[in-house]
């Protein structure tokens, strides 16, 4: 019989108040820099929750990165311009439809490494930027959903790694040929 009481590890408590005020910091600090994606990626995880429309693996990678895709064409179509995002938009869009339908190593990969060259990119950029400065703010914005993105491909790879090796001790369990 399981315990209806389970102890719980207060390392979580504490893990979710940090979590929780680091949002919070974050959200002051960024503004709408951090809404667009943030929500497009709420969204998106409301969507794979509640139907069918999920991806197999990965869908914390894909959920950030799309939001990410949204809030680049958003801006894009309100006056950034399609040519100082185009290329970001496309690279990311490739990367989140390979790794949706085709999930594994190479896709991850791939998509990873977009993220970490413009996350360099972004990091450069931010320290160039002054302190408290709309640019300082999205590119702040830019960079933690690109180390969230990476972190969420890495736990999915691992999720994915783990969930074939069940599925392979399952099928091989008892389906040997050989008796003994």
């Amino acid at each position: 019989m399981s315990d209806p009481n389970p102890s719980r590890n207060p390392l979580t408590s504490v893990g979710g108040i940090i979590g929780a005020v680091g949002g919070w910091l974050f959200s002051q600090y960024c503004g709408a820099s951090m809404w667009i994606p943030g929500a497009a990626c709420v969204l998106l995880l409301v969507l794979f929750a509640k139907t069918r429309f999920k991806p197999r693996y990965f869908m914390g990678a894909i959920a950030v990165t799309g939001g990410h895709i949204a809030w680049f064409s958003i801006g894009a179509y309100l006056g950034a311009g399609f040519m100082a995002v185009g290329l970001d938009i496309l690279f990311l869009t490739v990367g989140v439809a390979w790794l949706w339908l085709r999930p594994g190593l190479a896709a991850a990969i791939f998509l990873g490494a977009i993220q970490a060259l413009s996350l360099l990119m972004n990091a450069i950029a931010l320290s160039d930027a002054s302190f408290e400065s709309a640019g300082h703010r999205a590119l702040t914005a830019h960079v933690v959903f690109r180390v969230i993105a990476i972190a969420c491909l890495i736990a999915g790879y691992l999720n994915t790694k783990k969930k074939k090796a069940e599925q392979c001790a399952t099928d091989n369990s008892g389906s040997s040929p050989i008796r003994v």
